[in-house]
């Protein structure tokens, strides 16, 4: 589910139903006001840059010609992580982070025109803002709504002040897991939006609410967890963490839903591509690829809608790594694309890390778009006629972020920290930059400027980040200093009080879900720590040959593997730290050293390395990775003897 790959058919369902799963609010405006168009039709003001959400534009500025001479201009580091796309209207920056302050940036330098601080909110999967926000103008003026937790805002574009916040569940119930991540999309003054309640067994919907810009008044609201008599109610089935798409002609709204974990029958809606109507939300059909399954096949990101031989369809890849492609009026299957594996380590495992979850973009034909941890390539581009592949890419790495196309350049990030542009016909690489984070969210594209993020945190790690941010690439331009906002310095290591990490009191298992082992391989690692005095002790089985880790076709497949590697960190967003020891030929080691004594740890890795003397490069971190385990709060060892030995001398 979301964003780190948590979230967790045979035949043809297609459900025309009626709004047996409809909840009205109120009755439908019968005149609603109309939405102004943004100032400048070649701006980015939403996730997608348009309702279609074809993440595409057609506006003079960046091409293949341009894109060879991108080069940074500015930097902006914001509190925490960023996995949204910024929006772009008016030369003005708009961006959320995990912390929950939502940013406006100068478009020319970076700096700071406001921000605006939400109130945390205690149960969210990975972050306070995670999804990205659409700016329109709305009774004259201009607005920029998004969600964040388990609220949705609208903030006034010129200065950030509140318009209105609509709240769904309970903010401050940490029992509550109900949380928008979902992107709005505005149309006909209405707000649309999805919420998800992570699979939670407790009772809470998930599903798709409508609001009024103007107020924030809620207009419908569609639940599309099963219903009496249709399945397991209260199962946290069918959530919306991707974002609703929006066909004016056809007066439908599209969205993909998550997986049910139970077997007490999913519904008609549980994993599947769903259309509502406009107006009031009701149904209009179901495609739903799968027979009921155990495993964690969401539709995430955001459909597509394009024409294939006049035939208007609605696209969507889904986590089994499969691109789908349905006709709009009835949700009949027109072809799929099997592009990538899952990720799954097991079937039925409820935890697939690999697949479409970012979203896909269109344009000249072609639909093009990243696929998640798995197995490689990781960038693909298919013919939006027959679904036929046209070129994978081998060089770019898994990628959580949304892609964009200007003028036949495709950009897009990825988890080697790297932001590429190439070529759409081809996906030859016309330019690329190391960035200082993942890069788990799009970029938006204006003129020749591309706005794009990145940062590292793993959900969970509560600190400040130090490397996330935004970034200003072009061909054009005189880079200008990084920009940053005032905030105090990070918080300084302490010992732990009261809390024992895992893997101290006993040997703890450590999991090979993130990273899909070899072919035919059954790898097992433990660790055992104690922390005063600091040592660990490492044992493994069924690792094989280390070269076999490397991602095919990666920087570090070049440079190859001989031996595993154990490393220690004091962070995700800006790793500090060094070698633990090196595997023996029975698969173990021990250490007591420490890179940096009285500094406080939060992940221990082992990866495939050729030198043991340092700590390979942060880009190449998951091309390595063997497994990894993560810690928090963090541990603070104490090096040498232990302090009860030092008080007796």
């Amino acid at each position: 589910m979301g964003l780190g790959g948590k979230r967790t058919a045979g035949s043809l369902i297609v459900l025309a139903v009626l709004a047996t799963c409809l909840v009205p609010a109120s009755t439908v405006l019968a005149a609603r006001r109309a939405v102004d168009s943004p100032a400048d039709e070649c701006d980015w003001p939403m996730w997608g840059r348009v309702i279609e959400r074809s993440f595409a534009t057609e506006c003079p500025g960046l091409d293949a010609s341009s894109a060879r001479d991108l080069r940074r201009i500015w930097f902006f580091n914001t509190h925490d992580v960023v996995t949204a796309t910024p929006a772009v209207v008016d030369n003005t920056v708009y961006v959320g982070d995990w912390a929950g302050r939502f940013y406006a940036l100068k478009r020319s330098n970076g700096k700071k025109r406001w921000v605006y601080k939400t109130t945390p909110h205690p149960r969210v999967y990975a972050g306070q803002i995670v999804s990205s926000a659409a700016v329109e103008v709305v009774d004259d003026v201009r607005t920029v709504f998004f969600g964040g937790g388990k609220s949705l805002y609208a903030l006034r574009a010129k200065d950030g002040k509140l318009t209105w916040q609509h709240e769904i569940g309970a903010p401050g119930d940490g029992a509550d897991y109900s949380e928008i991540e979902s992107s709005p999309v505005v149309v006909e003054n209405l707000v649309i939006v999805g919420w998800d309640v992570h699979n939670d067994p407790s009772g809470r919907p998930a599903g798709v609410l409508a609001v009024d810009a103007a107020t924030g008044d809620e207009v419908w609201t569609t639940v599309l967890a099963p219903t009496e008599g249709e399945g397991a109610t209260g199962s946290g089935c069918a959530d919306v963490w991707g974002s609703p798409t929006v066909d004016l002609e056809l007066r439908l709204v599209f969205v993909g839903t998550g997986n049910c974990v139970t077997d007490d029958g999913w519904g008609r809606f549980a994993e599947a591509m769903v259309a509502l109507n406009l107006d009031d939300g009701s149904v209009a059909w179901s495609y739903q690829p799968h027979e009921e399954n155990q495993d964690d096949f969401d539709f995430a990101g955001a459909p597509n809608l394009f024409e294939a031989n006049g035939r208007a369809l609605v696209g969507l890849g889904n986590k089994d790594g499969v691109y789908y492609a349905v006709d709009r009026a009835t949700g009949e299957l027109v072809w799929s694309t099997k592009a990538a594996e899952p990720g799954l380590p097991e079937p039925g495992s409820n935890f697939s890390t690999g697949g479409f979850i970012g979203p896909t973009a269109f344009a000249d034909g072609v639909i093009a778009g990243g696929t998640a941890v798995g197995g490689s390539p990781f960038l693909h581009a298919m013919d939006s006629t027959t679904g036929e592949i046209i070129w994978q890419q081998d060089e770019a790495a898994a990628t959580y972020g949304a892609a964009a196309v200007a003028n036949g350049v495709l950009i897009s990030g990825g988890t080697d920290f790297t932001i590429r542009a190439l070529e759409l016909a081809t996906g030859d690489v016309l330019w690329s930059e190391e960035v200082s984070g993942a890069v788990s969210g799009g970029a938006a594209i204006v003129d020749d400027d591309v706005v794009a993020v990145a940062g590292i945190r793993e959900p969970g790690l509560d600190n400040r980040s130090r490397t996330s941010g935004v970034y200003l690439f072009s061909p054009t331009g005189k880079p200008v200093t990084s920009t940053t906002q005032d905030t105090k310095a990070g918080p300084t290591a302490t010992t732990l009080k009261g809390a024992v990490p895992q893997c101290v009191s006993a040997p703890c298992n450590v999991s090979f879900d993130l990273k899909e082992p070899p072919a035919g391989s059954s790898p097992t690692a433990t660790f055992h720590m104690t922390l005063d005095p600091w040592k660990i002790t490492i044992k493994t089985t069924g690792l094989g040959d280390p070269e076999s880790w490397l991602r095919a076709g990666s920087p570090a497949a070049a440079d190859g593997a001989t031996r595993f590697g154990v490393f220690i960190s004091e962070s995700d967003d800006q790793p500090q730290g060094g070698l633990l020891c090196v595997l023996d030929d029975s698969g173990s080691c021990d250490s007591s050293a420490l890179p940096r004594p009285g500094a406080a740890y939060s992940r221990i890795s082992i990866l495939a390395i050729t030198d043991s003397d340092a700590l390979p490069e942060i880009a190449q971190g998951f091309d390595r990775l063997v497994t990894t385990k993560s810690f928090s709060p963090a541990f603070v060892p104490t090096a040498g003897k232990s302090k009860k030995d030092k008080e007796k001398q």
